[in-house]
């Protein structure tokens, strides 16, 4: 095998099985390509974009009634036990996520997380399980070392999906990307209580009225200012975090979190409500935190 400069031993080996994970044109990458969740739902504003494979599944996808495809509107954060009834990866998955991160992982050489964000134009909706932005057109893209992943949406979590040390922060931003294969990989922010945070001032005071496409708000989003200057990251492979809860995606939790005032995190949990699945077990996974 051929690792980026720097990935040896050890680090190469959990590096590699992230790889295989999260790679290679699987059966489990076309369908988390060909479905929705929050993570890869709505990657294409109303349905404008690329087919995602089946057509069927492209269309439940953007069905207004079904922003999640198929039976998947039928699935609420107060009963996570009924989503393998929706999505039997949900249940019987090895590799789901949120997973809990602990702080001892050790740092290790990792590809650089480098986003290249612009600002971008786009739609901030409030699809019934999140608020979500869409961007019309990007040409913002995530590298992951040499591999890149175009922006496809970023939306919100509250409280935060994944923990560290047990502790849930109060709220986490997901960015989705793509590649050109049709791969996921998300990048994670936490966030806390602390200074008032300008980007969020103004997506909060964008924020849709209701619920649907129809309701959405047209807004110009500053990607960049959402990101912390640290760009460690803690690095696994997992799924999509909504039904269908399918695997194959990479997952970079940076770890550092951005500060939000206690007035905007509120103003946040109360438009989302409880909107995060509980934690999953890491089973033989690997988590590395890239330097």
């Amino acid at each position: 095998e051929i690792y980026p400069m720097g990935i040896k031993g050890a680090a190469a080996s959990a590096f590699a099985l992230i790889l295989a994970a999260c790679g290679g044109g699987s059966a489990e990458h076309g369908e988390t390509d060909a479905h929705g969740g929050e993570h890869a739902d709505a990657a294409h504003g109303e349905g404008h974009g690329p087919s995602l494979g089946p057509a069927e599944a492209h269309a439940a996808e953007h069905a207004p009634a079904a922003p999640h495809g198929g039976d998947a509107n039928h699935w609420d954060y107060m009963h996570q036990a009924a989503w393998a009834q929706v999505a039997g990866t949900c249940g019987q998955g090895q590799e789901q996520s949120p997973v809990n991160l602990s702080s001892a992982t050790p740092m290790v050489e990792m590809p650089d997380l480098a986003p290249h964000y612009l600002p971008a134009a786009g739609n901030f909706v409030n699809n019934g399980h999140t608020l979500q932005f869409n961007p019309a057109q990007s040409a913002a893209t995530l590298m992951i070392g040499q591999q890149a992943y175009g922006f496809a949406q970023f939306h919100f979590h509250s409280p935060a999906e994944h923990t560290l040390d047990r502790r849930a922060y109060p709220a986490e931003l997901h960015f989705v990307h793509r590649n050109s294969q049709g791969q996921l990989a998300v990048v994670g922010v936490f966030i806390e209580e602390g200074l008032e945070n300008q980007a969020l001032g103004a997506l909060l005071a964008a924020m849709p009225n209701g619920q649907g496409e129809e309701m959405a708000t047209h807004i110009t989003a500053d990607l960049a200012a959402l990101l912390p200057q640290d760009r460690a990251y803690f690095a696994y492979a997992g799924s999509l975090t909504t039904p269908p809860c399918s695997e194959g995606v990479r997952w970079n939790v940076l770890r550092t979190p951005i500060q939000a005032s206690a007035a905007q995190i509120a103003a946040l949990r109360e438009a989302l409500g409880s909107s995060s699945r509980h934690v999953q077990p890491l089973n033989q996974r690997t988590v590395v935190l890239g330097s």
